[in-house]
């Protein structure tokens, strides 16, 4: 049994990689149950094939720690990766599939909400999928949204609605309780990914924005559970990546589009099987 550490999970799981393994999240037969608060942890079962995997990781602010264990047909465990990088590459990689499945061909600007530890995963996401030329790095913590934009060639900025006025696509990645800026700023036609809000209580987007746009999900079950952006504004999805893949769902043209994701196992099965067969090829992690 392999296993990764927070840096030879990044170097076996690069973010092209990643990408495609969301695809086959929301492609191939998966079980996903929502998650389990036991103790301080935050518990994910979740099956994706013949592969199964469970992801504990902790809750505690500041204290980023956890594991997931992937599983082989057999049920033999077969690796166990590292869950906070695991889970903050896949769900940049998860924004880049949505933002190459819904954004237009021709963007080139990004505005990237948050600088935490999501905030560089969603941005390489989008850098992963279009060509950018822009990208505007907000944060509350102004010397945090600097370091972030001096890490990925791109500009801080102190006034979220400058930022989003701007963009052609706006990734929001923080623990908000109420919208990040006004509907206004948005400019027709963006596209818009949504991943910091997990619990009925959190909210990122400004409710008018998604009456008017059209909005896509992970899962429905999951979103109808946790998706406090849109349980807030009393919105029901249009779509899933899963109907976008399938083709039996279909964004009008010219219309602006909502990715709102929060998390589903089958995305840490299909990372953390991509990341192990990876690491095996590469030489990376420790046997056990």
């Amino acid at each position: 049994m392999l296993y990764l550490d927070a840096e030879n999970t990044r170097r076996a799981l690069p973010m092209a990689d990643a990408v495609d393994a969301m695809a086959h999240a929301f492609s191939g037969e998966a079980e996903t149950p929502l998650r389990t608060m036991v103790g301080v942890s935050l518990v994910m079962p979740g099956r994706l094939d013949d592969h199964m995997a469970v992801k504990v990781v902790s809750s505690v602010p500041g204290n980023p720690a956890g594991i997931v264990v992937v599983f082989g047909p057999d049920g033999s465990p077969v690796g166990i990766v590292d869950g906070p990088t695991l889970t903050a590459i896949r769900t940049g990689a998860v924004c880049g599939l949505a933002t190459r499945l819904l954004a237009p061909d021709g963007v080139s600007t990004l505005a990237a909400l948050g600088a935490g530890a999501m905030g560089l995963d969603q941005i390489e996401a989008i850098r992963a999928v279009r060509p950018l030329e822009r990208i505007l790095v907000w944060s509350r913590d102004l010397e945090k949204a600097k370091a972030l934009a001096g890490r990925v060639g791109g500009e801080a900025v102190a006034d979220p609605d400058a930022a989003v006025a701007e963009a052609d696509v706006v990734s929001c990645a923080t623990p908000a309780r109420s919208p990040l800026f006004r509907p206004e700023s948005v400019r027709p036609g963006a596209h818009l990914n949504a991943v910091g809000a997990f619990t009925p209580e959190m909210a990122e987007l400004p409710p008018e924005v998604l009456h008017e746009a059209f909005v896509v999900v992970d899962d429905r079950d999951a979103a109808a559970a946790e998706a406090g952006d849109l349980l807030q504004a009393g919105r029901t999805p249009d779509a899933t990546l899963r109907e976008l893949l399938e083709g039996s769902a279909t964004p009008p043209a010219g219309r602006t589009t909502v990715f709102k994701s929060v998390g589903v196992a089958a995305q840490d099965v299909a990372a953390g099987q991509r990341a192990l067969e990876n690491a095996a090829r590469m030489g990376l992690g420790i046997r056990l």
